[in-house]
């Protein structure tokens, strides 16, 4: 993003927008705040193709009436460690955070456990919930479904989702946090791109035939393609698996668009969290994960490098964006303006 077509607003003045705007669509406050602090945290780590740049399409769904604004999020009986939440088609962060806040409560008693969500939407970026569990001092693990976006190895027709998985860790100072994409790079770089008038990169995704392609409206209709080749391929059918086959819901390719205006998308997540406690003491994970992680960072490194751990370069772009506010594109933000003006809230004027 060059500075000339970015602009910086304060953190908490995205929040309110968010939680206005969600409550003008009849989402509750609490609902509408964790759908807030969803956005903006991805933002506030410099993951903007998860941020407030989508506020407009998950505010397009919620006027249509397939997002349900007011779910009836029920946790379904389990059995030891495991539960499957139902989002009644609720908001994803809303649905997520159910089960992320079940995963903590039952990982306090079982040691470990594994919630599924079924009918549900799209959840942000995955570490935010993974985050969450590691700042309770547990071990987070998160992956979700999605509407088609990647070919099989050997296709060229989307047919999986470039379903993520995050990771997150307790240390004694920010959690280490592994989060990625199963494709080559997340889909939602690709709609950045083109909600900003950019090329992508060659080696991204291939259009509808199975040719490579730089226009990002052809790599939309096309195919992103799998990390690692036919190695990330295999690990995105092993997520559908546990997103979509073991939750419950809607499994590839029977995931819909989240720009679908039609029909509920019906997206499936999986929670996990590990209490370390359940293997030895938390003080002593705590100091095992930090002498591996010092002595990663002091691990020799080529010419002009330094090895930094997963989550300490996001860790510096959230202190950064907390200091000085979110750089935004000025197309992203003239797109939440228009959303303000249609909703009929002042305070979009501010962004």
């Amino acid at each position: 993003m060059n500075s000339g077509e970015a602009v910086r607003i304060p953190g908490e003045r995205l929040q309110a927008f968010v939680q206005a705007c969600m409550e003008t669509l009849r989402v509750s406050p609490r609902h509408a705040q964790r759908i807030g602090d969803c956005l903006v945290a991805a933002d506030l780590c410099g993951v903007h193709t998860h941020g407030v740049a989508r506020l407009p399409v998950y505010a397009k769904r919620l006027r249509a009436a397939v997002v349900n604004a007011t779910p009836d999020v029920r946790i379904l009986p389990g059995v030891g460690g495991c539960a499957v939440v139902d989002g009644d088609n609720a908001p994803g962060p809303v649905a997520a955070g159910v089960a992320a806040d079940e995963a903590l409560r039952l990982a306090r008693t079982q040691g470990v456990a594994w919630v599924g969500v079924r009918h549900s939407n799209h959840f942000g970026f995955a570490s935010f919930y993974c985050e969450r569990i590691a700042r309770a001092g547990m071990i987070g693990l998160s992956s979700s479904s999605g509407e088609p976006s990647v070919a099989p190895w050997g296709g060229k027709r989307a047919f999986f989702a470039n379903n993520p998985f995050a990771l997150a860790a307790p240390t004694s100072s920010h959690p280490l946090v592994v989060d990625m994409a199963t494709s080559v790079t997340a889909r939602g770089r690709i709609l950045l791109a083109q909600q900003t008038g950019r090329p992508i990169p060659e080696g991204w995704a291939v259009d509808a035939e199975g040719r490579p392609t730089t226009d990002p409206a052809a790599a939309l209709s096309g195919s992103v393609l799998p990390m690692a080749g036919a190695k990330g391929y295999a690990l995105i059918v092993a997520l559908e698996v546990l997103c979509g086959v073991l939750t419950g819901g809607a499994f590839a390719p029977h995931v819909r668009s989240q720009t679908d205006t039609a029909a509920p998308a019906q997206v499936g997540h999986f929670i996990c969290a590990i209490d370390p406690a359940a293997f030895m003491p938390l003080a002593e994970f705590i100091a095992r994960i930090d002498r591996m992680l010092e002595e990663l960072r002091a691990a020799p490194s080529a010419a002009g490098s330094d090895i930094l751990a997963p989550g300490d370069r996001r860790q510096r772009v959230r202190e950064s964006n907390l200091a000085l506010g979110v750089p935004l594109h000025s197309k992203v933000i003239e797109e939440l303006r228009t959303l303000g003006r249609e909703l009929g809230l002042a305070c979009g004027a501010n962004l």
